[in-house]
């Protein structure tokens, strides 16, 4: 598969690009935005372009590019009763509770162990990984007590790299997102403390842009309001991230905290024009 501009901007005005980014994030962001996950009651319903997106979804998945057990009975009645009637909290709480035995890896929303290959230095995923935002989550058992593991990627006709950090601990499931501008493979070196038999648990679930944010902004303090970040400036976003990614690295980089902290914090607490003439006004006034 080829991750050059062209392919991918083709690929994302075909139905399964639609499903990935309009339906399932119009359902995240409502979720976010109603406080499901807190138990907050709560119904969504489709509006007609979105019924007639998951209508055509329905009536054939493989000619969308979704590889969905559809022609099942039972996953077919399930999916036009959430087509026609829309989802509530309910709906949601019974997602999570039986999200096993949903198709998530033919849908590429999840790549578990079994997705990668392993040799006694690296791993690295079969096949590449569409571009977008994901949860990476590593389970290792080993003798030491914690790890420093490097992904990057591999990706064709991109020579800008990207990697990411992640301190696992052992006996202990350790999480940290992953945001790839590509279609790309993920591969990591593995030590002599961490053999393919000590990882028990490899898992990248994809996530919806907001849900990303969500939890980016949770991890460095901050307060995420859907309606305020819907449209989040590229330079904006590449400084929080820049944030985020630097908690997870072993060998920090003091510009990177400087710049956030100029950025975030102290740009945000120095007085706009107005203020400071109002302020000099004041003085003057004071000082007559």
């Amino acid at each position: 598969m080829s991750s050059n501009p062209k392919t991918i901007q083709k690929n994302e005005s075909g139905l399964a690009n639609k499903f990935h980014n309009y339906i399932v994030s119009k359902v995240i962001d409502w979720a976010l935005s109603e406080q499901v996950d807190k138990g907050r009651f709560s119904a969504f319903k489709w509006g007609p372009e979105d019924q007639k997106l998951l209508s055509q979804i329905i009536e054939n998945p493989k000619n969308a590019g979704l590889n969905l057990p559809i022609q099942d009975s039972k996953f077919k009645r399930f999916f036009q009763s959430i087509a026609e009637n829309g989802l509530n909290t309910l709906d949601v709480k019974m997602f999570y509770r039986y999200r096993d035995r949903l198709p998530l890896r033919q849908l590429q929303w999840e790549f578990k162990k079994e997705d990668f290959a392993f040799t006694k230095q690296k791993l690295i995923s079969k096949d590449e990984i569409p571009a977008g935002y994901y949860m990476l989550e590593v389970g290792i058992n080993t003798s030491s007590f914690s790890s420093q593991l490097s992904f990057d990627l591999q990706t064709d006709g991109i020579k800008k790299s990207q990697v990411f950090e992640l301190k696992a601990r052992s006996h202990r499931i350790c999480k940290r997102l992953i945001y790839l501008e590509s279609n790309s493979k993920l591969a990591a070196n593995l030590s002599e403390q961490i053999q393919p038999n000590n990882i028990y648990h490899l898992r990248l679930a994809r996530l919806t842009k907001n849900f990303f944010l969500s939890r980016m902004f949770n991890k460095i303090g901050r307060q995420f309001d859907i309606k305020k970040h819907d449209e989040l400036k590229q330079d904006e976003f590449d400084v929080l991230w820049g944030r985020y990614d630097s908690l997870f690295q072993k060998n920090k980089n003091p510009f990177r905290e400087y710049e956030y902290y100029i950025k975030q914090i102290e740009n945000k607490q120095i007085p706009s024009r107005a203020e400071q003439l109002r302020n000099l006004q004041l003085w003057k006034m004071k000082n007559r």
